[in-house]
């Protein structure tokens, strides 16, 4: 059997229990309209698959509130600020940091959440996305107080909401091989890590109402990316639904 015969095995096992498996798409590090961008918006408009655009605020270029005008589903998140690490030598990189004053970590949040509302509007969802995927515990214990609804990580959630008035929806299925190649991390790596969480759901290894997360970043697609990332939004099977992205989000 080849991974795409599994995803549909799992998918079916879904449906043989009436069961509807939900998944999302999220995209990082968002700053201007290249063609990479170009092309996973033809993604979005071609086979109906909403889209999460983590933008980074400090480095937001005109061009981006622009483009997005023209979109239907498209909605933007906020990742971080500047994406900048501020972690000694050794510790793995991270911008919401454990370092810094607190404070100055809140205020570069604050400039961001101004930014991502005053150039995108009801485009922006009040969603954080750590760069990198971490961030310490005190800023995430203070985002609600910032006006900030979600955080979006990675890997399966602990709990829905880790502070009242904060939920938490992660993604799970990162399509580049960053350890290695840098490149597409192949079909067999990425439908395998989709095909384990949508089981983990279906069979309560894991939080069954956190949908599947896809995790891409256009800025380093190569071929073999595009190609699978066409393949997988264009599969169709009635167990898989691709959520909007306000719906993700359960608060919206």
């Amino acid at each position: 059997m080849s991974s795409w015969d599994h995803l549909r095995t799992e998918l079916d096992l879904w449906q043989s229990e009436n069961r509807i498996a939900t998944a999302w798409w999220r995209d990082d590090d968002a700053v201007t309209v290249t063609p990479a961008l170009e092309t996973i918006l033809s993604f979005e408009q071609d086979y109906k698959v909403p889209l999460a655009l983590a933008v980074i605020p400090a480095c937001l270029q005109d061009d981006l509130p622009e483009r997005l005008v023209e979109t239907l589903d498209t909605r933007v998140l906020q990742h971080g600020w500047s994406h900048q690490n501020h972690m000694p030598d050794g510790r793995k990189k991270q911008e919401l940091d454990d370092v810094r004053d607190i404070g100055d970590v809140i205020t570069d949040l604050r400039k961001g959440f101004s930014v991502m509302q005053a150039r995108f509007g009801n485009r922006f969802l009040p969603v954080l996305v750590p760069p990198w995927n971490r961030v310490a515990d005190d800023v995430v214990a203070a985002l609600s107080s910032l006006g900030f609804y979600g955080i979006s990580t990675f890997n399966p959630r602990k709990m829905a909401e880790p502070y009242q008035g904060l939920v938490q929806v992660n993604t799970h299925v990162d399509v580049i091989d960053w350890r290695g190649t840098r490149g597409f991390a192949g079909e067999d790596a990425v439908l395998g890590a989709m095909v384990a969480h949508l089981a983990a759901r279906r069979t309560g290894q894991v939080d069954s109402d956190e949908p599947t997360g896809i995790l891409t970043h256009h800025l380093v697609h190569d071929a073999g990316t595009t190609k699978f990332l066409d393949n997988l939004f264009s599969m169709d099977h009635s167990a898989l639904n691709w959520l909007r992205i306000p719906g993700v989000f359960p608060w919206q």
